[in-house]
């Protein structure tokens, strides 16, 4: 559910974008007489054909690629989350003590991930914590010699469990510090003032169905960059990614989940 900032961020962006684009109708029809614009009619019209078109392609394959970043981020977190079970789950099999050195170490990584570095996450950064809880999770088979079959089976799983956690890992890191490059946020902005000034260009008799019409393309625009500014950033803002994921193999590691659901839609 949006806050009421998240609302306000949404009408700024939405609302500065369509007084905008009248002040700069506005401007042109003070700088260039009705005649003159009307003689260039012509041109104007091809050249917004072309320019419209082109940011049209422009927006969507921004909009595309930002909701394709936030749903590659949902599938890591959840392959992360679904290794670091995998891996409490084939500790089971080993015996004591190295048993609970690994489930105890998976108990502190998710621990850590959850209330300390989800909330940096938001700000762009992650936790050092939750790194070196990370690496002691990993350390925690270094000495263990297998001595059955059966260890000898599980070992490499968990081993290859412990390397895709980790390769996941990494890819949520440069997730949450990279973003949208600003070199797209100027070239959305750019472009979206060109094509309402390009609009602006014609001579209309009736200022306000000018303004009207300037207004409802500033408004199309606004609506297109809003969701780049939600999804482009999946670990921040209104729409994020959740740590619901981590939270549940948490639960499940502390037991809580063995007389009740673990998932809204188990009964």
């Amino acid at each position: 559910m949006m806050s009421a900032a998240d609302l306000l961020q949404a009408v700024a962006l939405v609302g500065g974008g369509i007084v905008a684009g009248l002040v700069l109708v506005a401007l042109v029809r003070r700088l260039f007489p009705a005649d003159l614009l009307r003689h260039g009619h012509e041109a104007t019209g091809n050249v917004l054909a072309i320019v419209g078109t082109l940011y049209a392609v422009l927006l969507g394959l921004v909009v595309v690629d930002a909701m394709v970043r936030f749903e590659q981020a949902e599938d890591v977190v959840q392959e992360e989350s679904n290794c670091l079970a995998d891996v409490f789950l084939l500790a089971a099999r080993f015996p004591e003590p190295q048993r609970s050195r690994i489930q105890d170490a998976c108990r502190a990584y998710t621990r850590t991930v959850v209330d300390v570095e989800w909330p940096l996450m938001a700000q762009g950064r992650m936790s050092r914590d939750a790194r070196e809880a990370a690496l002691d999770l990993s350390r925690t088979r270094d000495d263990f010699e297998p001595t059955t079959e059966a260890h000898k089976i599980v070992l490499p799983i968990m081993i290859e469990q412990l390397r895709e956690m980790w390769d996941s890992r990494r890819e949520r890191a440069g997730t949450v510090t990279s973003g949208m490059p600003i070199v797209e946020w100027v070239a959305l902005i750019i472009g979206g003032a060109v094509t309402v000034l390009f609009a602006g260009l014609f001579a209309v008799e009736s200022g306000r169905l000018q303004a009207l019409t300037t207004a409802l393309l500033a408004l199309v625009i606004g609506l297109n960059l809003y969701p780049v500014s939600l999804f482009g950033y999946p670990f921040a803002g209104t729409l994020s990614v959740s740590s619901r994921p981590f939270s549940v193999d948490l639960g499940m590691f502390e037991g809580r989940f063995e007389s009740g659901p673990a998932h809204e839609f188990e009964h």
